[in-house]
């Protein structure tokens, strides 16, 4: 029964807890009830917000049942949560300018089954309202639904915060909410996807392009012959030294107000794998939950035809309470699988655990991690195939 209230729980749960905060300056999140605030933003008070996918990813029969909260109404569903007036049909608010903080409610625009976005930037009329309340100062704090990637780097240069939740399902608002005020459950979420940097400040349609992975090839429709190979996603922009936005598995930790030390790096040979373990601590004023991420460099030995070599890549990740002061020691399980490379050499085609030496890092995301604590070894598996 997907209304039960245990049901309702989990969701508001998942929902806060995935949620991603990209930005807190000046320690505008959590919001505080007694916050003068108004609303603006297209998803604000939105009948149908955008809280699902299209396509296979479409639930509409439980979500007509059930109908998705907007932001507006979680907000006021939180215990003591203020009744706050939803913003003009064109997403503005008559009480934004004498506003403690402007939250800001948005999404860019998603995808389904035949049809691609058509930009990774948000509407033209969110992003304006955004950018005109920056301006004059305000604490502008952007709360979005992300279809997948998004463009940010036209307006969030000036806003003081940024939370990304994603496309949550009929509980949509009252999760957010939660995470918003720090209700309950902690957002605590990390990209699951690389958010690129816009090549121009304008960021039209062929500057967007020219900043995605692949993006050159949109327009083309005809078979493609990928040459990526396992260069995917963070991978493609790491190898091309791709500024970014925000990187794959970034996100603020305890809301911004500590920054996790990663340390002690260490391994040990465990069956035909290696045990990684690595030290987290933090001086902040309170706990959090944190995601460490283990990044594997794979020795340079490692060339085949059919091989080309990831810069890093992400090979486990834990989430862990952290409380001020007290070191807590993670460990990473990697197997002869992880430590194996695809060889599809001629006669070949099988996984080979490979030679020569592994560098594991573990740090808070992928562009972080090789600046924290790292550790070298060579794989007890070495040269075996078939791993």
């Amino acid at each position: 029964n997907y209304k039960s209230p245990c049901k309702l729980a989990l969701a508001n749960r998942i929902i806060a807890e995935s949620t991603v905060v990209l930005k807190n300056d000046g320690g505008v999140l959590p919001l505080k009830k007694s916050d003068n605030i108004a609303l603006i933003g297209s998803q604000a008070c939105a009948k149908d917000p955008i809280a699902q996918g299209a396509g296979s990813g479409w639930n509409g029969f439980a979500c007509n049942k059930v109908p998705k909260i907007n932001v507006r109404d979680g907000i006021a569903g939180l215990d003591g949560g203020p009744a706050l007036p939803c913003p003009t049909a064109g997403g503005d608010s008559a009480s934004a300018a004498q506003a403690d903080v402007v939250l800001a409610v948005v999404s860019a625009a998603k995808a389904s089954e035949g049809s691609d976005r058509s930009t990774l930037q948000l509407d033209a009329g969110d992003a304006a309202l955004i950018r005109k309340y920056a301006a004059l100062g305000k604490k502008v704090v952007v709360a979005t639904n992300a279809p997948g990637p998004m463009i940010t780097s036209t307006w969030d240069a000036n806003v003081a915060a940024i939370a990304v939740s994603w496309l949550p399902g009929q509980q949509n608002g009252r999760g957010i909410a939660m995470a918003l005020f720090n209700e309950e459950y902690e957002a605590s979420g990390r990209l699951t996807v690389t958010f690129p940097r816009c090549s121009t400040e304008a960021c039209t349609q062929a500057d967007e392009r020219s900043s995605v992975a692949l993006g050159d090839q949109i327009d083309n429709h005809a078979y493609l012959k990928y040459t990526d190979k396992a260069l995917i996603g963070y991978r493609w922009y790491q190898a091309n030294n791709i500024p970014v936005s925000y990187p794959f598995g970034f996100g603020l930790f305890a809301y911004g107000s500590a920054q996790v030390s990663y340390s002690n790096a260490a391994n040990a040979p465990s069956g035909g794998g290696v045990k990684v373990t690595c030290t987290l601590s933090h001086s902040g004023p309170r706990a959090g939950l944190d995601v460490p991420q283990l990044y594997l460099k794979f020795p340079p030995s490692v060339a085949t035809p059919g091989w080309v070599q990831p810069k890093w890549v992400l090979k486990g990740f834990d989430k862990v309470m952290l409380n001020p002061s007290e070191p807590k020691v993670v460990t990473f399980a990697l197997t002869a699988r992880d430590l194996s490379y695809w060889d599809d050499g001629p006669g070949r085609s099988l996984w080979v655990c490979a030679p020569g030496q592994f560098t594991a890092c573990v740090g808070a995301n992928s562009r972080d991690a090789e600046q924290q604590a790292c550790t070298m070894f060579s794989a007890p598996c070495a040269g075996q195939a078939g791993a």
